[in-house]
């Protein structure tokens, strides 16, 4: 992630949360931060994928405890879904987290978003609902490490 990539990366959150019905800023303070990456994420990390200059994938991980990182902003452009290109963020994700520490990386996300659920609960994260830190999601999801 590089300053330069700040504007295609809130591009691309923005029309992922709109294809949800969900609105960019609105209940989110991880919203704002991407604003200010990368030094937003200096303790934590924060990747994009690229193809052809187009940002095509986000992910970022930050610290919530010691031992307890979260994944934030996994979003990917509908073009890019099902290509591994979410599972290639999500390794390197775990990798550095792990390599920081972590014994649990947590998530929220919102029912709507049906296909991340399914992508989240196929690479071992279960339903952990009591976790849920964003105000606009409904659903949490918790990986042991």
């Amino acid at each position: 992630m590089e300053a330069r990539d700040v504007p295609a990366v809130i591009e691309l959150v923005i029309a992922t949360l709109n294809e949800f019905g969900l609105e960019f800023g609105t209940g989110s303070k991880t919203d704002d931060e991407l604003r200010a990456l990368p030094d937003s994420y200096a303790t934590g990390a924060f990747w994009v994928a690229i193809d052809d200059d187009l940002v095509i994938g986000t992910c970022g991980v930050f610290p919530l405890a010691p031992d307890t990182y979260e994944l934030r902003k996994m979003y990917l452009r509908p073009q890019s879904r099902g290509r591994g290109v979410g599972k290639r963020l999500l390794d390197v994700a775990i990798e550095w987290a792990r390599a920081k520490g972590a014994r649990r990386l947590v998530l929220d996300t919102v029912d709507a978003m049906k296909q991340a659920i399914a992508f989240y609960e196929a690479h071992g994260f279960r339903r952990d609902d009591e976790q849920i830190r964003g105000a606009r999601c409904n659903r949490g999801y918790t990986l042991e490490l």
